[in-house]
């Protein structure tokens, strides 16, 4: 009886492992393309309600004025699309993050002007009339009675 040698013949199985791979990354890739990568977003950036009200209240807690008023904040909510980069006085005060219930610092003041106010980088502005209202914060609005919005 002659001994055959089976090398040489068929794939291996690392082989086959790594064209499956391959197929998965590739279709997955057409598919992100195609459709658009939001779907991986919540896998990628996941919401971080929790984390923002923790520093904010860090922040309160050892009376740090500039990391409540000034220091800025990535706010991600997946489930309402909503990433939005602002300060902890902002998310607070502006009755359209209310939801998100993060606390307002009774010990610290501002002392905010208007033009000081910034959301997603755009700067407040009085003579705009929709947006982020910001006017609960906005010193040099309150006494004149006019009102501060962020535009989005």
């Amino acid at each position: 009886m002659v001994k055959q040698s089976k090398k040489g013949q068929g794939l291996s199985t690392s082989t086959i492992i790594l064209l499956i791979l391959g197929l998965v990354i590739l279709v997955v890739l057409i598919w992100g393309f195609v459709t658009g990568w939001n779907v991986f977003k919540p896998l990628v950036s996941p919401t971080n309600v929790d984390n923002v009200i923790q520093d904010c209240t860090s922040a309160c807690s050892v009376n740090s004025k500039f990391s409540y008023c000034s220091a800025e904040r990535t706010l991600n909510v997946n489930e309402d699309s909503l990433n939005i980069k602002s300060t902890c006085a902002v998310f607070s005060h502006a009755s359209a993050f209310g939801k998100y219930s993060i606390p307002d610092c009774p010990t610290i003041s501002c002392d905010l002007k208007c033009s000081d106010i910034k959301v997603n980088g755009k700067t407040g502005s009085s003579s705009v009339k929709a947006g982020y209202d910001v006017s609960s914060i906005a010193t040099d609005t309150t006494s004149a009675g006019q009102t501060c919005f962020v535009s989005k």
